[in-house]
């Protein structure tokens, strides 16, 4: 696996900072572009750096690691290779500076039990015992229900310099390519610092003076002296140091001669960034400027619609090709689409052009997401390795700038690219957005058919409770239209079952994958025989008998007790009603209302047993479905038109 992260970047800056009281937001635009996005909220502030006092909770030797209370909600992951340092080379495995602000080594992927360096780590448990007291830092924030990741390699930022006191030795980042420099940086901090702490010359630091440097060291030496200090009159967990403000951390870490002005639109903040311009950043310094116009900065620089247009799952490219973006638990996938560009010449070049373009826009995306860990890219297939060469090298360029690191693999055959990117914090996804209430972040729902044949499945499922009773469902309006739609004939056969009709309302707002199912009169007991499973070829004479044999004594409404309408004589199956669904077998009914005045629930409270909940409704809004083979109620209640 290939390290991408070489080079250094040239390309013009500026730094928008956005104070509000609650939140302040950075927004770091290249070459005039928008390319990072960083967000601090004083009630979910990073934690990442902040030098802890930890107690030990659990040691668990199956994984090789610890859980460690910090004083944070859930305990921190402790992993045995960022507990015990292996590395004993300067310039270590890859970027200096980088693996400083990571924690010495981290495990990453690829370095789980130590196996990038050739050896076994000791045993946690050979390390750690439960109730133990550690100073450890934060190295990664919580993310979802993960727990921060921490490490006991502390190492302190300055301006130019990582203090790193687990590791008594200088190093410089790779990213200072001139070897003469190098060894020049490399001599002046020797030179200077105590023999019992460590530095990592940042990239920043490439040029600086040998008094800047030593400010530098005086300063981060001072830091650590006070954690020493604190360390002895507190209890674990206590904090020992928390990093700069968010402000201030991205001037520390981005500004560099490229930086070509600094915006902040708070005074106080303003202020704050002054002095530490004055005191830190070395000539020729970025212009800072204090924004007072009454458009919000973000509005003036444009910035806030395109954070708005960039958190979508579709990202368009300029050619009129577009990027598919899926952020999941376990990975990140990025399909490209030649969507509507055609090209000019042949198909191969077409694909070439689209891939070129989509992968300076997957890196754009990355750093401005924050997405982090395992990622696949998968590009328009392509018919030579020449051209596949091409969009990897590409890709190899684009990421230069990224300041994340970076690992990727060569694209396949299949015309996949497999990639890491660091993750120390949220991606932005998560810090602005929440699962959607709805659909509970599945991004779907049930369709409305799935819903209605779910609808009567559950009923058909509690058939010998609702036997013989009238009953009425509760639907979003988009199920009602499938159930008397094209449900409608199941809906039919389900009433002909229960010997009752089924009344279905409408509720606007109801949500689709709800429903409610009531029984609208109370009745005896009911020992019934399912109609369903009741011999169709019986006469309708034994029918008869069997249901007058099993009502009990005082029913009202048997088929006895019922007088018919005069001139209506002995044939009751010429107007179907109510009436005929007491002649299934083993169904006991109420007295029939008239067909031409329905009965409808006007919202039946949930669990409303009652009649007396039952109001006669205007013919007008209620549908009735009379089938002489199926005599069977459909009603639907529309919400009135406000």
């Amino acid at each position: 696996m290939e390290d991408s992260r070489s080079g250094k970047s040239s390309r013009s800056s500026e730094i928008l900072i956005n104070a509000a009281a609650g939140e302040t937001r950075v927004a770091i635009l290249e070459q005039g572009n928008f390319t990072e996005l960083y967000i601090e909220r004083d009630s979910d502030r990073s934690v990442a750096g902040m030098v802890v006092l930890g107690r030990v909770t659990r040691v668990l030797p199956g994984m090789q690691a610890a859980f460690v209370d910090i004083g944070l909600e859930k305990a921190a992951f402790l992993y045995v290779g960022d507990y015990r340092d292996e590395d004993g080379d300067d310039d270590g495995g890859g970027d200096d500076e980088a693996k400083a602000r990571r924690g010495g080594r981290g495990r990453g992927r690829g370095g789980r039990n130590g196996r990038n360096s050739g050896r076994q780590p000791p045993k946690i448990d050979t390390l750690l015992k439960e109730g133990q007291e550690i100073v450890v830092q934060v190295a990664k924030d919580p993310i979802g229900s993960k727990g921060a990741r921490i490490t006991s390699h502390v190492s302190i930022a300055g301006r130019h310099l990582v203090l790193t006191p687990w590791a008594p030795r200088v190093g410089v980042s790779r990213r200072i390519g001139s070897e003469r420099e190098r060894r020049r940086l490399r001599d002046s901090v020797n030179r200077i610092r105590p023999k019992d702490l460590g530095f990592i010359i940042r990239t920043a630091g490439e040029g600086t003076r040998d008094e800047d440097l030593e400010a530098d060291i005086r300063y981060l030496t001072a830091v650590w002296d006070d954690i020493q200090i604190r360390k002895e009159q507190v209890t674990a967990p206590a904090t020992l140091y928390t990093e700069l403000s968010l402000p201030i951390r991205v001037i520390r870490d981005f500004a560099n001669a490229n930086t070509k002005r600094i915006v902040v639109d708070d005074e106080t903040t303003h202020e704050e960034m002054k002095n530490f311009c004055t005191r830190f950043l070395p000539d020729p310094k970025p212009k800072l400027e204090h924004y007072r116009n009454t458009l919000p900065i973000f509005d003036h620089f444009n910035v806030e619609a395109q954070i708005d247009a960039n958190l979508g799952k579709k990202v368009w490219l300029k050619s009129g090709g577009y990027l598919i973006i899926d952020q999941s638990e376990a990975l990140t996938a990025i399909d490209v689409n030649t969507g509507r560009y055609v090209g000019k010449q042949n198909l191969e070049e077409t694909v070439l052009k689209t891939n070129l373009e989509a992968v300076k826009e997957v890196v754009a995306q990355l750093r401005f997401r924050n997405i982090g860990g395992l990622i696949i890219i998968d590009l328009i297939d392509m018919e030579t390795a020449e051209n596949r060469e091409k969009v990897y090298r590409a890709l190899q360029d684009a990421l230069r700038s990224d300041k994340s690191k970076t690992n990727i693999l060569k694209i396949s055959e299949l015309g996949l690219v497999e990639m890491t990117r660091k993750r120390t914090r949220e991606n932005l996804v998560q810090q602005l957005c929440e699962p959607c209430s709805y659909c509970e972040g599945r991004g779907y729902v049930l369709s409305a058919e799935s819903v209605a044949y779910k609808l009567l499945r559950e009923i058909r499922k509690d058939l010998p409770r609702f036997c013989g009773r009238q009953i009425a469902v509760s639907v979003s309006p988009q199920v009602g239209e499938v159930l008397l739609g094209r449900a409608r004939k199941a809906i039919a056969s389900l009433g002909e079952e229960l010997g009752r009709a089924i009344e279905i309302h409408t509720k606007t707002g109801q949500h689709q994958e709800q429903f409610e199912v009531t029984a609208l009169d109370e009745g005896p007991p009911l020992k019934l025989e399912i109609a369903w499973l009741a011999d169709r070829s019986a006469s309708k004479a034994e029918s008869i008998a069997k249901a007058e044999a099993e009502a009990p004594a005082g029913a009202a409404g048997t088929a006895e007790d019922e007088e018919p309408a005069a001139g209506d004589g002995e044939n009751l199956e010429t107007t179907p009603s109510e009436t005929e669904a007491a002649l299934e077998p083993g169904i006991e009914t109420s007295e029939p209302e008239p067909a031409q005045e329905p009965a409808t629930v006007a919202d039946p409270p949930r669990g409303s047993d009652s009649k007396a909940e039952i109001e006669t409704a205007d013919p007008a809004p209620a549908v009735l479905d009379s089938d002489p083979e199926n005599p069977i109620l459909l009603r639907s209640e529309k919400p009135e038109e406000s």
